[in-house]
């Protein structure tokens, strides 16, 4: 099968369900995969197509300019670069012209689909709309004007334009599904896809080990966002230390925005936790892991908000590999998976709750390793890699009507 995945990375991807499930995994299941994406920062001499990972890659002009004005221009030659997906299409006759998290692209590969009969699938890692206007209405963000009509214009186009025209959609979760159908979207053209890691990722139940009582280090992975609340971890801590006084907190990742990271930081201040917290800023995969794999508590915490409802969180999953204690509060994909999973409770949102969750894995540790050994086989049965491009492969067999060689 031949396909054309236009995807918002910037070239070279980093995220996951990008590289391993597309770049590897479909790859390796004979797929042939052409893909559009812009030129990255430290990329702008490289030649187009490229050769990436056995796939062949176009890259659209990027700029380096930064602030509203860099984002308001690579938005622009994002959008230029998007037209070449007219030629490549009658070139290359596509089965499939996919389009992920991208709104003019996605009018663009409608076209080009209808015009040389290839299929066109839109993939929706997250509800943008939803949480740019969530974002400018409770103005987390600056410009908040400009936020709230670009997350307009991208909801009309997404539920009155795009979702309707595509032969099938690919979400990120169950819920996210639920939520899409809501705005009359057909069900059944519909596929939730969660994210996953790769299999020799996987630790075992034997890597889990009892929490130190001493020294107890806490661990946060990922994005840092005021939308997310991120700062609750802040409280969490200093109440923690009540109890456990050499109590510690990482946050092994960066803002969003850098007010998003200020915001912690002059929070720890106040608090009087700079010594007692960290922030590291973005890692490489290994580096950050290898923090996780001394943390001896992780937190995947995702506030009630409709934006992040239907997510999948890819930490958990991570924390779960290594056979980490989580503590982590009612969210419908993290209740799951810790009911499935039995690696732990789903506790309310609030700063109290997390609180005792901490106390209650500290003050009980080889209870916390009995349920965090518990973590890596239920991934190993369930959210590796190969495992998802099996059903995403279904899928696209379903859609096409014939066997992928």
């Amino acid at each position: 099968m031949k396909m054309l995945y236009i995807v918002e990375d910037r070239f070279p991807p980093f995220r996951a369900d990008v590289v391993e499930l597309f770049a590897k995994q479909m790859l390796k299941r004979g797929y042939r995969i052409d893909w559009l994406m812009q030129r990255g920062t430290n990329k702008f001499n490289e030649p187009s197509p490229i050769e990436w990972l056995g796939n062949r890659v176009y890259l659209t002009p990027s700029s380096t300019a930064r602030g509203l004005i860099g984002r308001i221009l690579n938005n622009l030659l994002d959008m230029w670069g998007d037209l070449i997906i007219l030629r490549l299409a009658f070139k290359n006759q596509y089965d499939v012209i996919q389009v992920r998290d991208k709104f003019f692209a996605s009018l663009i590969a409608w076209i080009a689909a209808k015009l040389t009969g290839a299929r066109f699938v839109y993939w929706m890692s997250y509800p943008f709309a939803e949480s740019k206007l969530y974002q400018a209405s409770n103005r987390l963000v600056p410009h908040h004007h400009l936020v709230w009509l670009k997350g307009k214009i991208i909801q009309k186009l997404l539920y009155d334009i795009i979702l309707p025209s595509a032969d099938h959609i690919f979400v990120q979760s169950e819920r996210m599904k639920e939520d899409v159908a809501k705005q009359g979207i057909c069900p059944q053209k519909m596929t939730p896809v969660p994210m996953g890691i790769r299999s020799d990722q996987i630790g075992n139940a034997e890597d889990a080990r009892a929490p130190n009582i001493d020294a107890p280090l806490l661990l946060y992975l990922g994005l840092i966002s005021q939308l997310r609340q991120s700062q609750i971890l802040l409280k969490v801590l200093r109440q923690v230390r009540l109890r456990y006084p050499n109590a510690r907190l990482i946050y092994v990742g960066d803002g969003q925005l850098p007010s998003d990271r200020q915001a912690i930081e002059k929070e720890a201040i106040e608090l009087g936790l700079s010594d007692a917290v960290t922030v590291t800023g973005f890692l490489p995969r290994e580096q950050a892991w290898e923090l996780v794999n001394e943390a001896d508590i992780c937190f995947s915490p995702l506030s009630p908000i409709p934006a992040l409802l239907p997510a999948s969180p890819t930490k958990l999953i991570e924390y779960m590999a290594m056979a980490k204690c989580i503590v982590a509060n009612k969210h419908p994909e993290q209740c799951q998976i810790l009911s499935d999973s039995g690696v732990g409770r789903c506790i309310e949102w609030d700063v109290q709750s997390f609180v005792n969750e901490v106390f209650y894995l500290l003050d009980n540790p080889e209870y916390a390793k009995e349920i965090a050994s518990k973590g890596p086989i239920w991934v190993r049965n369930n959210r590796t890699y190969d495992i998802i491009a099996d059903e995403v492969d279904s899928q696209y067999r379903k859609l096409l009507g014939f066997e992928v060689e």
